[in-house]
């Protein structure tokens, strides 16, 4: 870690065994220029706009005892990525390190001010805000505005940011993954992969830096996330842009999830959250609600003060087969109100959702399934109907028929058995579908664990109906 001497101004690099009590500064940078680690070891650091901020955080830092200081600016060789991505690493671990933060608001003047800053809209100032323990802010003038223990109670109304987070009586691990990114949400940054770089410390993480890869910063960011944290708040996000399926492709998306908790009234799985080229695997509930494979999928999270309330999020089943789903709908998420849903009959599942990867044009691939309209949707007195179902015979006239959606959402429930039987006949639905050639259906039902050798009353089994009326695809299925 490198600090500046702030009598001789000397940069001094120190091991991490030996790094001394240091102040540490926070601020805007200026358009005009700053001064750089190699403006500093050269002759022309006096000369750029910056310098003036330097000499004058020296001095306040050594007028309180502070012989060294960490200024971003000039303490780091932004000319070796090496050291750059070791830094942005680092960056979180450096403000926490400081004995105080001195934070320069070159925009303001008084403190009725402060919150019209611009450092409230940028992104590195947020971890800048919340990992120093004691933070001192200035005006345009360096003339003390005020502590952030003073303030803080206004910095939270302005940030929404928590005031236990604020004065560090509580762990960030208290705030959900939604609420840490709704902090991010309104902020910008020069670069796109910074709004991903900035918020590392936040969570915990380190990842490698690639100018370059755009929105692809931040879905990797989640992806880290997601290997340390099983919070399922992480998808509780609205857009329109669902270019990277379950994840978000910006901190915007998470606008309005500053109130959503972690939550679960009923009995989860111990399986973790993994990614693979598919998507994100998770365990969770589903709820069938369309005929063309609509669900919602029952987050473990909710909005604080909604009990009883979690969040559930809209997927399309891609092939009918309750294991591999797109999320659609993306720019809502639903309050499933458990008075009318029972949770013993949505069992809990491992499914995945897909992958996506924003593309390099930027452009957005809306299909036709991105937003749902009513008519793909079952009202709630159709659902509720379905919810009472004790009656097998929907299931064997979908099968017979080749209703792939209504077999789809009949079989999302647990009391409805891949191997009932209609009253109006004694065959199986794997046995109806597979006389009628439809071979989806009989993939579905397969996929439930339909039995292929039960037989009927003439002893036919599902393979002899298919044989029999010539269906040789579904055949091969069966």
């Amino acid at each position: 870690m490198r600090l500046l001497d702030t009598g001789s101004f000397k940069i001094k690099e120190f091991t991490d065994d030996s790094i001394p009590r240091y102040a540490i500064l926070s601020h805007t940078w200026d358009e005009k220029g700053e001064v750089t680690f190699q403006d500093m070891n050269g002759t022309d650091a006096k000369n750029k706009n910056g310098y003036d901020k330097i000499k004058r955080c020296c001095l306040t830092a050594k007028a309180n005892g502070f012989q060294y200081v960490w200024i971003d600016t000039c303490c780091i060789d932004k000319t070796s990525s090496a050291e750059l991505s070791e830094a942005i690493n680092s960056m979180y671990r450096w403000y926490q390190g400081a004995e105080i933060c001195y934070t320069y608001l070159a925009d303001v003047q008084s403190k009725d001010e402060i919150q019209k800053s611009r450092w409230f809209t940028r992104g590195w100032t947020l971890q800048e805000l919340i990992a120093p323990l004691k933070m001192i802010f200035f005006n345009e003038e360096w003339k003390e505005l005020g502590e952030k223990a003073d303030l803080q109670q206004d910095v939270s109304d302005y940030t929404g940011i928590p005031v236990g987070i604020l004065s560090g009586k509580d762990d960030l691990e208290t705030s959900s993954a939604a609420q840490r990114m709704s902090w991010a949400a309104r902020r910008k940054t020069s670069r796109i992969e910074d709004q991903a770089y900035c918020l590392m410390g936040l969570f915990g993480v380190n990842m490698p830096l690639i100018y370059g890869e755009r929105e692809t910063a931040f879905i990797r960011l989640q992806e880290e996330i997601m290997r340390i944290l099983d919070d399922h708040s992480l998808f509780a996000w609205k857009s329109t842009d669902n270019r990277s399926g379950l994840l978000a492709t910006s901190p915007a998306a998470f606008k309005d999830s500053h109130d959503i908790v972690q939550f679960s009234l009923f009995d989860t799985s111990d399986n973790p959250l993994t990614v693979s080229s598919r998507g994100i695997h998770l365990d969770l509930r589903l709820i069938g609600t369309g005929h063309r494979g609509f669900g919602l999928a029952i987050l473990h999270c909710k909005k604080k003060g909604r009990e009883n309330k979690p969040i559930a999020i809209y997927v399309r089943d891609l092939l009918f087969t309750m294991q591999r789903f797109k999320r659609v709908h993306s720019k809502d998420f639903k309050q499933l109100d458990l008075r009318k849903f029972v949770p013993s009959q949505y069992p809990i599942r491992r499914i995945c959702v897909e992958a996506g990867r924003a593309t390099r044009t930027g452009k957005l691939n809306v299909e036709k399934w991105d937003n749902i309209s009513p008519d793909q949707i079952y009202s709630d007195d159709a659902l509720e109907n379905l919810k009472n179902f004790k009656d097998p015979t929907a299931l064997s006239r979908a099968a017979a028929e080749g209703n792939e959606g209504i077999l789809w959402l009949l079989l999302t429930r647990s009391d409805v058995g891949a191997d009932m039987k209609g009253k109006w006949s004694n065959r199986t639905s794997l046995s109806l579908a597979a006389e009628n050639g439809h071979e989806a259906i009989v993939k579905l039902l397969l996929n439930r664990g339909a039995a292929t050798e039960f037989k009927g009353e003439n002893g036919q089994t599902p393979l002899s109906w298919a044989v029999e009326n010539g269906h040789e695809a579904t055949r091969c299925c069966s």
